[in-house]
């Protein structure tokens, strides 16, 4: 009897001994995020930390590869038919939900019903369908109200499929806490273990196709840093293995020519704004007061000085990098400070008391604005915006806020008058100006609206060919340009910095998340 107690427990002894080594074995990647991630319910909110776990653990239908072009993920084909007007999808057999329900047709039907029904984030993206319906359990059949060449695009591009068997139930998704419930995706990660302002972790998941590659990686682990220079400083210690968010040029600098890092330099597909809420400040609700705060913003000079010439000025609603929509070069109000007083005047603002800045009704012309405070590039560019503006008599109030406090009144309570923020990418730009602008469109968050810009915004959405887009757009651009809804900045350079100790890094030129897209992640592994 003492002798097989012994012999049972050499055998447990190796049985945990084994155990402890196969765990010793599981390859990790740390990833920092800049900020914590808002919501873990990914459709309630436009986050740019929410998306870049999303890559991990619940992928959207589709992708830009390293060439601009957008290929189906969640998809094994497609067909387009009748004029760009009739859409079929085949849904890629073999993916199951995290909770082995599997993925199916009616997944991909109910996302574009339930994104509309609530107007949840990118419901337009499904504003043309005129009917969505499951052919059978792998094909779907989409038919649009107009022609859309770029339908098909931007719902892959933008858009992650909802499981229908848990959110058929939910009449508040707003209000939906799928923290507590727990996360059911459908990626080459689950959720783990996570600690909102902590950590968050993803774990392989052993039922995702090898068809569709196969991971390197056992965990990932997404740890939240307050700021840019602890976000650097965990990557040259090694306490991480890459980061969400791109490198400023003055921390970038100290991982260049050193071995033990690898540094990718790309253009933003994304720019910076301000976004002006006409609803909320009664001076924004002046169109002379928007026209005079776009003449005060020097673009080359916050591009030298805030993005330590890391960018380049973005002087239209549409981004340079879009050549055959910017031909037409359709501008905002040029910076012109002595300008932006006489057009102040005009519509009636005086100095009634020598402070230099003006007055109307009795009250400063003042314009507070929201961004994040743990961006210095935000920061820096209004400082530099406030300083002129002070100089055309607009009083400039800067409101740095937490991440999560800006997160909440720009997509929320959007209870702000004006904030600062970058895109992280605004792809297939003529169907995603309509996005911007269109009425109830999820990013339009101000709620501007305009008759002839919605005319023309939804005309280059609901086009039959790319070519029949670029006419609607311009004349949507003019609008823009004209009443001054936004005001665009700068698009930056993009600098990702990740640990030599890994390889197979894939740098998606077209992707907010840089290096850290689902097929890079695919293949990124241990360098031997």
């Amino acid at each position: 009897m003492k002798r097989k107690s012994v012999l049972f427990a050499l055998t447990l002894a190796l049985a945990l001994t084994l155990s402890v080594s196969a765990q010793a074995k599981q390859v990790e990647f740390k990833i920092g995020l800049l900020g914590d991630i808002q919501t873990l319910n990914f459709w309630g909110s436009n986050d740019i930390n929410a998306s870049a776990l999303m890559e991990a653990v619940m992928p959207r239908f589709g992708f830009m590869d390293t060439d601009g072009q957008i290929k189906p993920h969640l998809f094994e084909s497609f067909e387009i038919k009748d004029n760009s007007t009739t859409f079929i999808l085949h849904v890629r057999p073999g993916l199951k939900w995290h909770d082995g329900v599997p993925f199916t047709a009616e997944d991909v039907v109910f996302t574009g019903e339930y994104l509309r029904k609530y107007k949840l984030f990118q419901n337009t993206r499904y504003s043309n369908v005129k009917s969505a319906r499951v052919v059978d359990p792998m094909t779907v059949e989409y038919k649009l109200i107009n022609p859309q060449v770029g339908f098909l695009d931007v719902m892959m591009y933008w858009v992650s499929p909802m499981p229908k068997h848990i959110f058929e139930n939910v009449t508040n998704p707003m209000a939906f806490n799928y923290e507590a419930t727990g996360v059911v995706g459908l990626g080459p990660y689950k959720m783990g273990e996570f600690k909102k302002g902590e950590y968050y972790i993803a774990v392989r998941n052993p039922d995702w196709p090898a068809s569709m590659g196969t991971p390197k990686i056992d965990r990932i682990i997404y740890r939240v840093y307050k700021d840019e220079n602890s976000l650097a400083l965990a990557l040259r210690t090694g306490e991480i293995d890459s980061a969400t968010r791109q490198i400023l040029p003055s921390l970038a600098s100290q991982f260049r020519n050193n071995k033990n890092f690898n540094v990718y330099d790309v253009q933003s597909p994304g720019y910076a704004y301000m976004s002006l809420n006409t609803k909320k400040s009664e001076f924004l609700a002046d169109v002379a007061v928007r026209r005079a705060l776009a003449m005060t913003v020097d673009r080359p000079k916050i591009v030298r000085l805030a993005l330590e010439g890391a960018g380049v000025p973005m002087y239209g609603p549409v981004s340079p990098i879009y050549k055959e929509f910017t031909k037409s070069n359709i501008q905002y109000p040029a910076y012109n400070v002595e300008e932006a007083k006489k057009t102040l005047k005009a519509a009636g603002y005086v100095d009634t008391n020598g402070d230099g800045f003006f007055e109307k009704n009795g009250k400063k012309l003042s314009i507070r604005v929201t961004y994040e405070a743990t961006r210095s590039d935000y920061d820096k560019s209004m400082r530099i915006i406030k300083e002129d503006a002070a100089k055309a008599g607009i009083d400039i109030v800067l409101d740095p806020v937490d991440r999560q406090v800006f997160m909440d009144r720009q997509n929320v309570s959007k209870e702000y008058e004006a904030t600062f923020v970058q895109w992280g990418a605004i792809v297939v730009i003529y169907d995603s100006f309509y996005n911007l602008y269109g009425k109830d469109a999820f990013l339009n968050y101000p709620g501007f609206y305009d008759d002839d810009l919605e005319k023309w915004a939804k005309a280059s959405k609901e086009s039959p060919s790319i070519p029949s887009t670029v006419k609607p757009m311009d004349e949507a651009q003019k609008i823009v340009a004209d009443l001054v809804p936004t005001i665009s900045v700068w698009v930056p350079n993009l600098t990702y910095v990740t640990s030599a100790k890994f390889e197979g890094y894939v740098p998606y030129y077209f992707s907010f998340n840089g290096t850290l897209t689902l097929g890079s992640l695919l293949k990124i592994t241990p360098k031997k």
